[in-house]
């Protein structure tokens, strides 16, 4: 079977968010269950610095050729590399008018800014069909697999440009990573890049409030739809999760499929991460986790205190991601016992908020670290010293925090929403609270807080729980290649 994945980001290549971890690690998994996987991602200039300037990564043109955007030609090159690290093929699209020639998107994350983004990757999202959709191709493969609002139009643009003769075609899967994502773009792209609004009547009945979504046309046009977590997939056919496409999703039920994404233990495994104080593994979970403990809360200038359990929170500081809860309650958390890290950056407000609290209540300076700034090794070494996790998210596709976390022995305390309702179970792996609400988020944390004080075979039950998860990108990619041979037989 020959997969390719289409996408706007694939690590350690090119990362603005968690797609791009995605990319880079599924296909490996996908590698050996025998699939013949690549990927194809813009050639942007970032990436064309970057690869200019490593002698490590070798790239080869593979193709050249025009692309048509509304009545004009652009070329196209495309180049070859192997992800690093891996027998991983990757196809990089440049285009020096479209996408090679400024960063990868045009604002601070994947959400569509301006009209030239959206008609970016709608360029990009014709030269998918152009160069992979023809028995002749550099690569033809049996089922391209689209992520995100970035390649929603390409099923659409590969049965337009194709409507005369269908046979071989490429079958379509859509990965929506979020539906909050969604890409609006003028009518006008979609003639633009080959589609036919006269004839193809989901466009047409789209393009009637004068916009184009490139979510909704890849949720119509595909074969498939899948989401990253199996419940995320039901809450998205609700008016509350559904980004006003639930009636749609619900109509096409029987073709979403919800897949729960993976973490590569290669990355995070506290037995062999460089980035954290000490190492440790399942058997010395306790005491590695006391050891690195002792020296976050020296290196962050917290009270050196075995017994007060370290909170943690790492993440955008975004609506979805609720730590708004975490501001409302942050003295009743601190006063019940903890002692609070954060981790993060985003909203102006939301910093802006956490650092005043500590500016405000200099009596729990020892006992409160905000860190409005993102770094990789802080972050190791929070999961790798906090003794729990809170996540309490409005909506969460998937997430990715609480995986890790509990890999590293943190127990986490999540909102039941989503990928976090999947893979916590109250009182076996965390602690879970229904409702998006501070007084019920505050509940959840005084259990955890008299479990870890009071019940201490308890407490190392669930760690031990934890570190036991297998939530390794194995079991997904045998999904996805199910989900793929069904797409086949279709």
């Amino acid at each position: 079977m020959k997969v390719l994945i289409a996408a706007s980001e694939c690590s350690p290549l090119v990362k603005v968010g968690g797609i791009a971890d995605v990319i880079g690690s599924l296909p490996i998994a996908l590698k050996k269950l025998g699939i013949d996987v690549r990927i194809v991602i813009p050639y942007y200039k970032p990436l064309l610095d970057k690869i200019h300037d490593d002698p490590n990564i070798k790239t080869d043109e593979v193709l050249r050729f025009n692309s048509p955007y509304g009545d004009k030609e652009y070329q196209v090159i495309i180049y070859e590399t192997i992800l690093p690290n891996t027998d991983v093929p990757v196809y990089l699209v440049y285009n020096k008018e479209y996408l090679s020639n400024a960063g990868v998107y045009y604002s601070p994350t994947a959400m569509p800014s301006t009209q030239d983004e959206l008609v970016r990757f709608a360029f990009f999202s014709r030269t998918i069909s152009d160069a992979f959709t023809y028995p002749d191709s550099i690569f033809h493969p049996d089922v391209i697999h689209l992520n995100d609002w970035h390649t929603g139009l390409v099923p659409q643009i590969v049965q337009s440009t194709h409507r005369y003769n269908t046979t071989g075609l490429p079958r379509t899967i859509f990965t929506i990573h979020n539906l909050a994502y969604q890409g609006f773009s003028s009518v006008d792209v979609a003639e633009k890049v080959g589609i036919d609004i006269a004839t193809n009547q989901t466009v047409k009945w789209d393009t009637t409030d004068d916009n184009l979504d490139f979510v909704l046309q890849g949720i119509v046009g595909a074969d498939y739809i899948t989401t990253v977590s199996e419940h995320y997939a039901e809450e998205i056919m609700t008016p509350e999760h559904g980004e006003g496409l639930h009636e749609i999703l619900k109509a096409r039920e029987s073709r979403v499929v919800g897949i729960l994404n993976g973490i590569s233990y290669e990355v995070f495994d506290p037995a062999k991460d460089q980035m954290i104080y000490q190492n440790y593994a399942k058997a010395n979970v306790n005491e590695g986790k006391a050891a690195n403990k002792a020296k976050l809360q020296m290196d962050l200038g917290l009270d050196v205190n075995p017994n007060k359990p370290i909170l943690a929170a790492i993440s955008r500081l975004a609506d979805q991601k609720g730590l708004d809860l975490v501001i409302d309650k942050l003295k009743d958390i601190l006063d019940i016992g903890y002692q609070f890290v954060l981790l993060g950056t985003g909203d102006p407000m939301l910093e802006a908020a956490f650092k005043d609290f500590k500016e405000m209540h200099p009596e729990y300076a020892h006992d409160y670290s905000p860190n409005i700034t993102f770094s990789e090794e802080l972050a190791r070494k929070i999961y790798a010293a906090s003794d729990m996790f809170v996540i309490p998210s409005r909506f969460e596709p998937c997430g990715l925090t609480q995986m890790i976390a509990m890999k590293y022995g943190s127990v986490p305390i999540v909102r039941a929403t989503g990928g976090l309702y999947d893979t916590v179970q109250d009182g076996t792996t965390g602690f879970v609270f229904d409702k998006f609400d501070s007084a019920e988020m505050l509940n959840a944390l005084k259990r955890a807080f008299v479990t870890y004080s009071t019940d201490k075979n308890k407490w190392n039950s669930l760690i031990h729980n934890c570190v036991n998860q297998d939530f390794s990108w194995t079991r997904s990619a045998q999904k996805y290649a199910v989900l793929y041979k069904k797409a086949l037989a279709l």
